[in-house]
């Protein structure tokens, strides 16, 4: 069994207020601060952001107005922004995808090389200057993950930069940020998470010890949002663990087929990665269910029901999440009866990798069935 980690974790309620402290213990001396544009009129960030530039004058600012998932020629638009006045450390504020820009600019300010030539899993790069990531939603699990995502325009996919290196040094989570968000991109980042996890916990190469922070962070995502108290930074602690323990578990077994149609139909009709996979979790989850699979009933607290009726009390529990939450289905992106199958077919041909991770065999006919549910 192989199980790693690497980073330096705080959450609390205005663990924020305090960066400027953590970036002295890291001896940081002149920090290049990438923020995300959608939290900066929040008072709260306001604050934040004059307590660091406060304590380092010489801070390097930029304000990420990039809408969607970064590209890698915006990467290199950023990357080059810094060059001109290289601080010596990282520190990015806001979503999933403002933090992956800070991972990337991170790596290429100590990597002279075109930012498309990191595609993949790049080897033989040096290591990236000090990140601090500080996440305004609580989902995505970006701030403790080493995936940074980045679309090739070119190819019109989302490939990334897949580092060990990428790993932040220091993660601060304070849900006070994240209060001024929007609540359905709250809720979707909180899906993302629920997304993670069961992706992780079926994942034909899950660990007995990723299974751990699969479930914890099932049951602490699952209950936040069931209980409908999101406008609480306390009941949001559970986001923040659910995210941190759905990437870790992740990271340490393997996807399956929700997270491929996520990244489909995130690519194709530009939704969110997290609404995208929340369309399309309960299905599979079911589809697997309907051939066998009963483990899922680890994931319900009701221990006391067999696993078959763990399982689908568990989906029925869902059916009412799902409606309290507002999830569509496709239709709302074009799909129906007419175009559901050209739909399975192209996600089938694209993401063969992610459908070989699932628990039960995952074809383009087993696409087919829950994308027909969808429609």
């Amino acid at each position: 069994m192989n199980f790693f980690l690497s980073i330096d974790l705080v959450i609390g309620v205005n663990e924020a207020l305090k960066l400027n402290e953590h970036l002295a213990q890291m001896s940081v001396q002149k920090p290049g601060i990438i923020y995300d544009a959608n939290v900066a009129s929040s008072l709260y960030f306001q604050d934040v952001l004059k307590n660091l530039t406060t304590a380092y004058t010489n801070a390097v600012l930029y304000c990420n107005e990039f809408a969607g998932e970064p590209t890698y020629a915006h990467l290199e638009n950023v990357a080059e922004f810094f060059r001109g006045n290289m601080p010596d450390a990282i520190i990015t504020i806001g979503g999933g995808s403002t933090l992956d820009l800070g991972k990337g600019v991170a790596l290429l300010m100590t990597n002279a090389v075109p930012a498309l030539s990191l595609k993949g899993f790049p080897s033989g790069v040096n290591d990236p200057l000090p990140l601090v990531t500080v996440p305004t939603l609580l989902g995505s699990g970006a701030e403790v993950s080493f995936n940074a995502v980045f679309i090739d325009e070119a190819e019109g996919r989302k490939l990334g930069i897949n580092s060990r290196k990428n790993f932040p040094k220091k993660a601060v989570i304070d849900p006070q940020l994240s209060m001024t968000a929007p609540i359905e991109s709250v809720i979707a980042s909180a899906m993302d998470s629920l997304v993670h996890c069961v992706d992780s916990f079926g994942s034909i190469k899950h660990t007995a010890l990723s299974r751990i922070f699969s479930i914890e962070g099932f049951q602490r995502t699952f209950s936040a949002l069931q209980q409908n108290q999101l406008d609480r930074a306390e009941s949001r602690l559970d986001l923040a663990l659910g995210s941190v323990c759905g990437t870790t578990a992740l990271m340490n077994s393997g996807d399956g087929p929700t997270n491929g149609f996520a990244y489909y139909l995130g690519v194709k009709h530009r939704v969110p990665h997290g609404l995208a996979g929340a369309i399309f979790l309960k299905e599979v989850m079911r589809y697997n269910h309907c051939h066998g699979y009963e483990k899922y009933a680890m994931l319900n607290p009701m221990h006391a029901l067999s696993p078959k009726e763990a399982t689908e009390e568990l989906l029925e529990r869902m059916d009412s999440l799902y409606k309290q939450l507002q999830i569509p289905n496709l239709a709302p992106y074009g799909y129906g009866k007419g175009n559901a199958d050209e739909f399975a077919h192209n996600a089938s041909e694209a993401l063969k990798g992610s459908f070989s991770g699932n628990p039960v065999e995952f074809t383009e006919a087993s696409a087919r069935y829950v994308v027909n549910q969808l429609t």
